[in-house]
């Protein structure tokens, strides 16, 4: 018998292709997640993380992701 997803676990068999099918089933999540949502490396120079940090609090809103693009987002000249 092949394991099917939504069926118990019985045997090793079943284990090893569960083990398989969830490997392959994170790597389709991530591939999904990251083309939403790209990743962009930044190492700010000593200026920009100087104005980064004081803008920086310790709650929602108040992250590095959320500054910088709030920074980014009040620089850009975006067409209305």
């Amino acid at each position: 018998m092949t394991w099917q997803p939504g069926q118990p676990v019985l045997t090793a068999s079943d284990e090893s292709e569960w083990q398989a099918w969830r490997r392959a089933r994170k790597l389709e999540q991530q591939r999904k997640r990251r083309k939403a949502n790209p990743r962009i490396d930044y190492y700010p120079s000593k200026e920009a993380r100087a104005v980064i940090e004081s803008l920086w609090q310790p709650c929602a809103g108040g992250d590095y992701s959320s500054v910088i693009d709030s920074l980014v987002l009040a620089s850009a000249d975006l067409p209305e």
